[in-house]
């Protein structure tokens, strides 16, 4: 009788807890827009690969990606200059704020060592983005990778593989 009584009440406690792991959590998963950068015509130089190249934004308004394996028309991969600005490469996404009928461009430029860069920026000051409030949809209608002489080299997108 009592090993019947201990094993109902291990059954009864292991379905309270298997209960208790099922049951929603209070984290909550926040929204994002990501897509890869791909190169406008693979292949072509100047260019990059699409493989490991992207880009993210949150809805706390964080921009972040990298750009990998970028060559120059002679095929060398690219390094700019840290301190000059003007060589630098850049990421623009158009957004828009429907709540707000905002629209606009949000950009970040980078540097690139060796054929590669990174970059990240809180973009929540951007005149576009300064009037969202929380919940607000923004939509990501176009994202273009610009090189050091502002020609677009690529978009937000999937590489045919």
């Amino acid at each position: 009788m009592k090993r019947r009584f201990a094993l109902q009440t291990f059954i009864a406690t292991a379905l309270v807890a298997g209960v208790a792991l099922l049951a929603p959590s209070s984290a909550s998963a926040g929204t994002k827009y990501q897509t890869s950068l791909v190169p406008t015509v693979a292949g072509v130089m100047p260019g990059f690969s699409a493989s490991g190249s992207s880009i993210k934004i949150d809805g706390h308004r964080s921009l972040k990606g990298k750009l990998k394996n970028v060559v120059d028309v002679t095929g060398a991969r690219v390094t700019t200059d840290p301190m000059n600005t003007a060589d630098n490469y850049s990421v623009e996404v158009d957004v828009a704020v429907a709540a707000t009928a905002t629209t606009g461009t949000v950009t970040v430029s980078f540097d690139l060592k060796n054929g590669n860069g990174g970059f990240a920026a809180d973009v929540s000051g951007d005149p576009v983005l300064i009037g969202a409030t929380l919940g607000d949809g923004v939509a990501i209608n176009a994202v273009r990778v610009k090189d050091g002489s502002g020609t677009v080299i690529g978009t937000g997108g999937v590489a045919v593989e």
